[in-house]
């Protein structure tokens, strides 16, 4: 499966526009290929991709990078500390236990999205369902913008039974595939991410002591900081775990920006733990973050705010059938009908649910008024640089979420 462009259409650019708020996908930045999420079995589309690590330094080879501050090192070290592995361990004792984590089978949460710019602020109201690791519906309403005085809303599915996914907008159905698909299944874990870590490919090493300050987090905690990387070595992200509750806190990455040559820094804080209990009868509970906050540089980039969390729910599985609707002309792949550039990636070349996120993938956006799909001429949406990451969350950039 090769890794195409963004359409020119304006379904197309609806949709980079979303990725772009939720922060699934920086705009104009590189990101490096990471680990499927966890519970995807061979039915979704993480399995179909062939072998797209090739290119890629393999764990413990020489030339592998660890990128958190921007010097490349020899090699990274590719087996886990144990006081790391027992950081982690306790971690997920406090949100509620492994085993409790393991029997989640579904999971709906309503959260607010809002992106912060020079110019304002953008909201989507978002509604995420995920069932069994393999079926997922997002459905999104942008505030502030209208498709001929309709809102712009649209939803979008995979059904990992069929292996397939759709788009579902202003009454018409495409066929979700290719880019668009793999941002959209990527990191959304529908338990936790650090509940399946080692199995994902990823180590963790103890990179010391730290302090989240009171005027960051409202009360000042004491961690411990666990640093973790991915199975090529090219991702490295800090998490920060509090000394007083075992709670995470913070994580801290680096990201390619405008000038590749100077990454920007974010910083995501996971705040107000509430405990939320399975509404199967079975009495279990999960403590889950109800506000993450991103910081690009120091600024406040975005906010999620949660709205509705629930658990085993028992999610009908005819949420997650190819809706209704008129067939659009063209499927909603991120890549044009004609044929790749010249100098682009061939069609037999392995691409897969890893493949480079390169640059230019996504679109920036700029004036607040939406086209009417199939205007190619008409301007997108407004938006800005994606925020960044989601913990206790998902549905986030490219580093791996708690949930």
């Amino acid at each position: 499966m090769r890794i195409p462009r963004v359409p020119s259409t304006s379904r197309g650019l609806v949709l980079a526009t979303a990725f772009i708020l939720a922060g699934q996908l920086p705009a104009e930045e590189k990101q490096p290929a990471a680990p499927s999420p966890s519970g995807v079995d061979s039915k979704a589309p993480q399995a179909k991709a062939p072998d797209a690590t090739k290119a890629a330094p393999q764990p413990g080879a020489p030339g592998a990078l660890k990128a958190l501050n921007g010097q490349p090192s020899v090699e990274v070290k590719r087996t886990s500390d144990p006081q790391a592995v027992a950081i982690v361990d306790n971690y997920l004792k406090a949100v509620g236990g492994k085993d409790v984590l393991s029997k989640m089978k579904d999971r709906a949460t309503k959260f607010r999205n809002i992106k912060h710019s020079a110019t304002g602020e953008t909201v989507a109201e978002i509604n995420l369902l995920l069932k069994d690791g393999i079926y997922f519906r997002e459905e999104w309403e942008i505030k502030g913008f209208d498709i001929k005085g309709e809102p712009l809303a649209f939803i979008q599915i995979y059904n990992g039974e069929e292996q397939e996914g759709w788009v579902h907008m202003m009454g018409t159905v495409s066929s979700l595939d290719g880019r668009t698909l793999q941002v959209f299944v990527y990191d959304k874990y529908m338990d936790d991410f650090f509940a399946h870590w080692e199995d994902d490919g990823y180590v963790l090493t103890l990179a010391g002591q730290g302090l989240v300050s009171k005027e960051q987090y409202g009360e000042e905690h004491p961690c411990d900081i666990v640093l973790v990387s991915d199975f090529s070595g090219r991702q490295a992200h800090r998490f920060f775990f509090s000394k007083t509750n075992g709670l995470l806190v913070k994580k801290e990455w680096q990201d390619a920006g405008q000038n590749p040559k100077q990454p920007v820094n974010r910083e995501q804080f996971f705040k107000r733990y509430v405990d939320l209990p399975f509404m199967d009868g079975s009495g279990l509970q999960v403590k889950f973050a109800l506000r993450h906050e991103v910081y690009m540089d120091g600024d406040l980039d975005t906010e999620r705010v949660y709205t509705s969390v629930v658990f085993n729910s028992n999610l009908s599985p005819k949420l997650f059938e190819k809706p209704a609707g008129v067939p659009f002309d063209r499927a909603v792949t991120g890549a044009e009908k004609a044929s790749s550039p010249q100098g682009g990636p061939k069609k037999d070349e392995p691409q897969g649910i890893h493949g480079s996120r390169g640059k230019g993938a996504l679109t920036p956006v700029g004036p607040k008024t939406a086209p009417a799909p199939g205007d190619s001429k008409s301007p997108p949406p407004a938006g800005s640089p994606a925020p960044g990451s989601s913990a206790s969350g998902s549905g986030s950039s490219p580093p791996p979420a708690t949930k």
